[in-house]
């Protein structure tokens, strides 16, 4: 079962979930998942990476390449909420266990 992290903004209140672990909407569609989550420059990057390790090995270094970037991209979310203020509340199910009690 995924664990989720909980992430509030202290401004308005606004929690997000961020999957702990690797990402595999990441793995199957690349720079899209990076795009839609406002990392315009890091997909970019890792497309371009993608490609220039693609090339030569037939496809396999990029399937290397997009890997590595799902293991690294929920990581990559969460230091962005850290950066940008947000708190980190604890695990989801950490959460919902205080609740019941």
């Amino acid at each position: 079962m995924a664990k989720y992290k909980i992430y509030k903004n202290p401004a308005n209140g606004y929690t997000e979930r961020v999957k702990d672990g690797f990402n595999w909407v990441v793995f199957f569609f690349g720079p899209i998942w990076y795009l839609f989550n406002g990392f315009i420059g890091q997909g970019i990057a890792w497309l371009l990476i993608a490609i220039i390790a693609g090339a030569p090995t037939f496809g396999i270094g990029a399937f290397i390449v997009w890997i590595i970037a799902g293991v690294k991209a929920n990581k990559s979310k969460e230091k962005a909420f850290l950066n940008k203020g947000w708190i980190y509340v604890g695990y989801e199910d950490e959460i919902n266990q205080n609740k019941v009690s």
